[in-house]
C-alpha cells in the first residue's frame, strides 16, 4: 500500500476483480441489498490532453480504489471512482417486491469544459431479464440521488453495471457511494449513539457525589432507561477512545494510543454491522480529528458530516436531525459526537454565568488564586479557579440543551440510546489544570446512560463498566447478538462481575492504571509530560490509592499497602504483556500542520509516543521500584 494515498484520503485499496459470468444469490455479498461494487479495467486510457490531477492518478493507477471518504461541503462518504472506460458492477439481492435501485453520485473532476456527462446503467436479473437505462448527471459539486422503480421479486439476485459515457467534449470522473436496492421499511428502528466529548462523570445531574448541574438529556434518558454510575473509559484522550468505543479494541489491542495514528480498516467496527445488516448508518461529529481522513473512524458509516475544525453541539445536532428525517423508511444507526466541553470554555448565555456566584468579578484583585493555577488562553486576568470551573460546568449544560433536542425526535424518543463520554478533564488537582492528563478519576471516569424498550428504567448501576463494551451492546438490544464483536452486554444489569479489573492507558503510553475492589493503581511507563504537571514521576514509579475513602487520589498509599500494591502491579505488568504493537495501526501523522493543530487542541504532549513497537512493559525490570514489587 503506498503511504502517499493513505496520507491523501485515508483510502485502502483493492485489485481489480474479473467479471462474473451470471447472476446468482451464491455471488451475493453478506451486505445483501447493497451492491459492493468493484472495478473493470479500462478499454482504453484516457488521451494525454485530458489526463485528470496528479491526486486522481496517484490513487487510481494501477488498481481501482475501495471507499474512498470523498467529501463534499462537510459530508463525506465511502465513494469508487468511475471515468470513462472503466466500469463498476456488484450483485445484490432484493429486499422486497418490487425494490426500488437507489444510486448516488458526485462529479469529482472535470477536464475540457464537458457541458454534460450520461451514466449508463445495465441491470440483469436472475430471472434472466435485462434492464438498461442512460441517466444525465448532474455536474455541480455535491451529493446526487437517483431512484429508479424496478420490477423485481423478492429475493432474486440482480447484477448492476455502471460506466460512463464518453461526453462529446471533455473528460469526467464520478464517485459512487455504494447503490442499494431499497423496500421502505413499515416499522424503521433506530439506535443512537451519542459521545460527549471531555466530559466527566461526575458532571451528571442528580447522581451521588456530583456537581450541581442540569442535563436534561441524561436526566431524559435516565428516566426511561439505566445510568451506569461507575463508568470509566480506556485511555484519556479522544481518538483512541473512540476506536475503542467503535470497534470494541481496548487501545492496548488496536495500538491506536495518539491523536495522529489513524485506525487500519482489518478490524470490522460498530457501523459495519449494522450497514451489512440492513441498517443507514450516519454519523455527525464535531472535530476535524474524526473525519475518515484523519482517524479512519469513517468505516461503515454511509454518511459523515463533520466540521473542518471544531464546531457547536448545536450544528452537529441540526445535521444529525436533518439526517433522521431523510432516513424516514430505513432503519438507522447514528453516531452524534459533540465537543462543547472541550476547552476553551466559552458557553453561551445564559449558561456562562449560571455556575458562577451573582456579581462575583473572576479578576478581582481580592481573590487569591489556587496554589499553581493556570489560567487559560482565552481567559487572561482570571484569578477564580471556581469561575473557570463553573464554565466548564456551563458547556456541559448548554451542550445537554442541545443533546435534548435529538432526544425530542420521535425516533429517538422511542429508539435505543446510549449516551457515555470519551474522556473526562481535570480540573485542578494533581497539579494538573484544564487539560486532560494522566490516568485518575479525573479523566477516566465518564457518563453512561443507556435506554431501550424493556429497560429497567430508573435503574442506577454502581458495578465498575467501561464504555468499550457499548458496541456489543447496542448489537445486542438490536438484535444483532449473533455478529462477531468483541466485549459485554451491560444491558445484563444482573450479570455484570463486580470484581473484574479495569485497564487504562494514558495518551502516547506514557502511563497505565488497573482499577479492582475500590483500589486504583498508577503506574508510570515512560517519561511524563513536565509543561502540564509537578508529579514528574520516574519511569516505573506507581501510586496506590483507596477509591472508597479518597476518590480524588490524593493520598497515595503505596508505601503502606506493599502487598496489596504486589497483587495490582502483578496483574497491571501481565496485562501489559498482551500489547500487540501497532497491529491495527495504518499509519501515523507526523507533518507540521497536524501537529500545530493537535497543540492547538491541547494535545502537545500526546504527539510523540517512542518505540511504538516496543513493549509497554519490561516484565524483567530491576529498577528501584520494579524490585519493591517482586
Amino acid at each position: 500500500m503506498r503511504p502517499l494515498r493513505r496520507l491523501l484520503l485515508g483510502l485502502c485499496l483493492s485489485a481489480c476483480a474479473e467479471d462474473s459470468a451470471h447472476v446468482s444469490a451464491s455471488k451475493v455479498a453478506p451486505q445483501g441489498s447493497r451492491f459492493v461494487l468493484t472495478a473493470r479495467a479500462p478499454n482504453a486510457s484516457p488521451a494525454p490532453e485530458l489526463a485528470l490531477s496528479q491526486t486522481w492518478i496517484d490513487l487510481l493507477k494501477g488498481e481501482p480504489a475501495r471507499d474512498l471518504p470523498v467529501q463534499f461541503s462537510l459530508e463525506s462518504r465511502p465513494t469508487r471512482l468511475l471515468q470513462p472506460g472503466w466500469s463498476l458492477a456488484g450483485v445484490a439481492v432484493a429486499p422486497g417486491a418490487d425494490a426500488a435501485l437507489v444510486v448516488e453520485y458526485g462529479v469529482l473532476e472535470t477536464r475540457g469544459s464537458p457541458t454534460s456527462a450520461a451514466l449508463d446503467l445495465r441491470l440483469r436479473f436472475e430471472s434472466g431479464k435485462e434492464q438498461t437505462q442512460r441517466v444525465d448527471l448532474d455536474l455541480r459539486p455535491r451529493w446526487h440521488s437517483l431512484t429508479l422503480p424496478l420490477a423485481v421479486a423478492q429475493g432474486e439476485a440482480v447484477e448492476l453495471t455502471l460506466s460512463l459515457a464518453q461526453p462529446a467534449i471533455g473528460y469526467t470522473l464520478v464517485g459512487f457511494p455504494a447503490p442499494r436496492l431499497h423496500v421502505p421499511d413499515a416499522a424503521p428502528r433506530t439506535v443512537v449513539l451519542i459521545t460527549s466529548d471531555t466530559h466527566r462523570g461526575d458532571h451528571v445531574e442528580g447522581l451521588p457525589g456530583s456537581v450541581a448541574i442540569e442535563t436534561p438529556a441524561q436526566r431524559e434518558l435516565a428516566a426511561r432507561g439505566v445510568t451506569y454510575s461507575d463508568c470509566w473509559s480506556t485511555i484519556n484522550i479522544t481518538v483512541p477512545s473512540h476506536v475503542a468505543i467503535l470497534s470494541g479494541l481496548h487501545p492496548r489491542d488496536s495500538g491506536i494510543t495518539d491523536n495522529q495514528t489513524m485506525f487500519a480498516e482489518e478490524p470490522t467496527v460498530l457501523a459495519e454491522l449494522f450497514r451489512d445488516a440492513g441498517w443507514h448508518t450516519f454519523a455527525t461529529t464535531s472535530l476535524n480529528l474524526l473525519t475518515p481522513a484523519h482517524s479512519g473512524l469513517g468505516q461503515g458509516f454511509e454518511r459523515m458530516i463533520a466540521p473542518q475544525a471544531t464546531r457547536p453541539s448545536t450544528k452537529t445536532v441540526d445535521a444529525a436531525l436533518r439526517l433522521l428525517d431523510e432516513a424516514k423508511d430505513r432503519s438507522v444507526f447514528a453516531w452524534v459526537h459533540v465537543f462543547d466541553a472541550h476547552g476553551p470554555y466559552d458557553p453561551p448565555p445564559p449558561y456562562d454565568r449560571r455556575y458562577y456566584v451573582a456579581g462575583r468579578d473572576p479578576r478581582s484583585p481580592a481573590i487569591e488564586p489556587e496554589p499553581g493555577m493556570r489560567v487559560p488562553p482565552n481567559l487572561p486576568g482570571v484569578r477564580d479557579a471556581e469561575f473557570i470551573r463553573a464554565l466548564y460546568r456551563g458547556e456541559i449544560a448548554s451542550q445537554e440543551h442541545e443533546l435534548a433536542r435529538l432526544l425530542a425526535h420521535p425516533r429517538v424518543k422511542s429508539g435505543i440510546v446510549a449516551l457515555t463520554g470519551d474522556h473526562g478533564e481535570v480540573l485542578g488537582r494533581h497539579d494538573i489544570w484544564w487539560a486532560h492528563k494522566d490516568v485518575y478519576p479525573d479523566t477516566l471516569h465518564v457518563p453512561l446512560v443507556i435506554a431501550w424498550h424493556g429497560a429497567p428504567v430508573g435503574k442506577i448501576v454502581d458495578v465498575p463498566v467501561q464504555n468499550s463494551d457499548l458496541g456489543r451492546t447496542l448489537l445486542n438490544l438490536a438484535g444483532l447478538d449473533r455478529a462477531p464483536f468483541p466485549g459485554s452486554d451491560l444491558a445484563r444489569v444482573d450479570a455484570l462481575e463486580s470484581d473484574k479489573p479495569r485497564f487504562a492507558l494514558g495518551g502516547a503510553r506514557t502511563v497505565a492504571s488497573i482499577t479492582q475492589d475500590g483500589w486504583h493503581l498508577v503506574l508510570q511507563l515512560a517519561k511524563g509530560d513536565e509543561g502540564e504537571q509537578k508529579t514528574h514521576r520516574a519511569p516505573h514509579q506507581f501510586e496506590l490509592f483507596h477509591l472508597r475513602v479518597d476518590a480524588a487520589c490524593e493520598r497515595d498509599l503505596a508505601a503502606t499497602e506493599t502487598e496489596r500494591a504486589k497483587v495490582l502491579h502483578a496483574r497491571l505488568a501481565e496485562w501489559l504483556a498482551g500489547w500487540k504493537g501497532e497491529r491495527f495501526a495504518a499509519f501515523k501523522r507526523t507533518d507540521a500542520a497536524t501537529v500545530a493543530n493537535l497543540a492547538q487542541l491541547g494535545y502537545a504532549s500526546n504527539t510523540e509516543a517512542g518505540d511504538a513497537a516496543a513493549p509497554l512493559f519490561e516484565s524483567d525490570c530491576r529498577c528501584e521500584f520494579c524490585s519493591s514489587m517482586k
